[in-house]
């Protein structure tokens, strides 16, 4: 349908073979690989079914419509409308279905009617559907990108989040172009941050790039409509996730949809910009040739991920200096060898997360890394891990790996597998709190002094504190609501059961909430029970 649309003088034959080439380049294509092998990113690929049916429909209304037929308008409606909503139940990128018709009606259709006038239905639909929430969205995420606190917990600030994506998006297009093995990753966190424009000084030349493919597209919009589009859709792909949004900085899945927009472009370029035969069997040679090279790279690429320590060792080897891969690595061994000292998969793992600590600006991951293991297979632990630790939490942002490290050794020690140094633990809560409120740490201290030390006063004033910080966190108002059946605090705890109710959707918690108040009559029915035995 895009391409009958797109390139109508051109024969039917060759038209269904770009189409073709097209599906089988971007279902080929090793970019695409974790939207499927890794879980958590599949709702990607869920998420994009929703946003490829309502273009399908789209276009079969826009057909309808420009031919003069009934039943055009509902399609349109439907496609946007239910693609956007359905995609957006699996994850947010579904939001730029819109964005993408609009770039179909930009480089291809005009906007325009069966009788080749604007359509002021179509402008109009298009004014709700996009350019309000577009308005609204952006509003909305540029107050909270602006907040003091919106990347506390990055390395890297709002501007050189914008400086770095451009680098970024230009390793996209590489990457899409000609992907090779080494170029992909789990974690692309071995990037350098661009501090400004000429540090490094690819950053001001991925922008003078970016703007002249841009502007290449503007160029083509009317000569070769298909490159203008799949260009518009790269960019278009790139809008969440490589603007104010404070996310991490690289993954490959973020090009699901973007890859298709540069296959969309290569089979035009290949398959219906040539005019001679001669030049068309050559330029149909590169387009197979390039298939397969798509194929046999993206089978190389799921073959390493057969196995969790082949996944590992392959990733540490073409990304030495990402501390969190030779982390992963150093994790996936330490797995592996069974918590034995002698074992070569413990000195491998020892290996692995002292590298990932020698790196600069590691974090605490491999410093918490090396304490579990060594606690794990009872060798001795270094007091300069603990220290490491320290020092990080008092100079550098407190994210998500330092909250998942400090958890990770809350756990350990909590569920008595790991006899660490009370005053080393406390030392490093205290460096971490001294940072300012962060819920998840207290919620963590509040865990530590209640199941470790054996202090529910302390448990119970982090606990509340945690709640204050963040009301809408079921998970902390359900530990503080246990506590308090505890120290039988019934009518504080029923507070927060009422309170865990009217969190979410209406019954969202309900269940959690039923078991907190059967803890409660369990409780008061064990209490009960000796002085009515007695009384008898």
């Amino acid at each position: 349908a895009l391409l009958a649309l797109a390139v109508p003088a051109v024969d039917a034959r060759r038209r269904e073979w770009s189409a073709r080439f097209a599906a089988a380049a971007w279902a080929l294509h090793p970019i695409n690989l974790m939207a499927v092998l890794f879980v958590v990113q599949r709702m990607e690929s869920l998420c994009h079914a929703f946003v490829f049916a309502g273009l399908w429909l789209y276009l079969l209304g826009r057909q309808r419509q420009l031919a003069g037929e009934a039943g055009g308008g509902w399609r349109i409606v439907a496609g946007i409308v239910g693609g956007t909503f359905l995609g957006a139940l699996c994850k947010e990128s579904a939001v730029l279905l819109p964005l993408y018709a609009a770039c179909i009606e930009l480089c291809l259709l005009g906007f325009r009617d069966a009788r080749g006038a604007r359509d002021r239905r179509l402008l109009a639909f298009f004014g709700l559907v996009l350019a309000l929430p577009a308005l609204l969205g952006s509003a909305w995420l540029l107050s909270r990108a602006l907040a003091p606190h919106a990347f506390a917990r990055r390395d890297f600030t709002l501007g050189e989040r914008l400086l770095t994506e451009g680098r970024v998006v230009l390793d996209y297009l590489r990457w899409n172009l000609f992907p090779t093995l080494r170029q992909f990753g789990l974690y692309h966190d071995d990037i350098a941050i661009s501090r400004g424009w000429w540090h490094p000084p690819s950053t001001a030349f991925a922008f003078v790039a970016l703007a002249s493919l841009a502007g290449i597209a503007a160029v083509l919009r009317r000569q070769r409509p298909l490159v203008a589009l799949g260009i518009a859709w790269f960019f278009a792909a790139q809008l969440l996730t490589a603007t104010v949004v404070p996310l991490e900085l690289v993954f490959e899945h973020r090009n699901y949809f973007a890859s298709l927009g540069i296959c969309l472009a290569v089979a035009d370029l290949l398959l219906l910009l040539p005019q001679s035969g001669a030049v068309r069997r050559i330029c149909a040679l590169l387009a197979v040739l390039w298939l397969l090279f798509l194929g046999f790279t993206t089978v190389l690429r799921a073959l390493e991920w057969k196995d969790p320590v082949h996944f590992a060792i392959s990733e540490a080897t073409r990304h030495p200096a990402s501390p969190r891969t030779l982390y992963q690595l150093g994790q996936t061994l330490a797995v592996v060898s069974d918590g034995k000292a002698d074992s070569p998969s413990t000195r491998g793992a020892f290996a692995a997360l002292e590298q990932a600590h020698r790196l600069p600006d590691s974090g605490i991951l491999p410093a918490q890394g090396l304490i579990l293991l060594a606690t794990r297979v009872h060798a001795p632990v270094d007091p300069a891990w603990w220290d490491e630790i320290d020092q990080r939490l008092a100079t550098a942002p407190i994210g998500p790996q330092e909250l998942g490290a400090i958890n990770a050794l809350t756990s350990c020690a909590t569920s008595k597998l790991c006899d660490f140094p009370p005053d080393r633990m406390m030392a490093m809560f205290a460096t971490a709190m001294g940072r300012g409120d962060n819920a998840e740490v207290l919620n963590a201290f509040g865990n530590y002094t209640l199941n470790a030390l054996g202090n529910p006063g302390m448990g119970e004033f982090a606990w509340r504190k945690s709640v204050a910080l963040s009301p809408n966190n079921a998970q902390y108002r359900i530990n503080l609501a246990k506590l308090l059946i505890a120290l039988g605090k019934d009518a504080q705890a029923r507070e927060q059961i009422a309170a865990l109710r009217r969190l979410g959707v209406p019954g969202q918690h309900e269940q959690a909430a039923r078991e907190l108040e059967a803890r409660i009559a369990k409780r008061n029915a064990n209490a009960a029970g000796p002085a009515a035995g007695h009384g008898d």
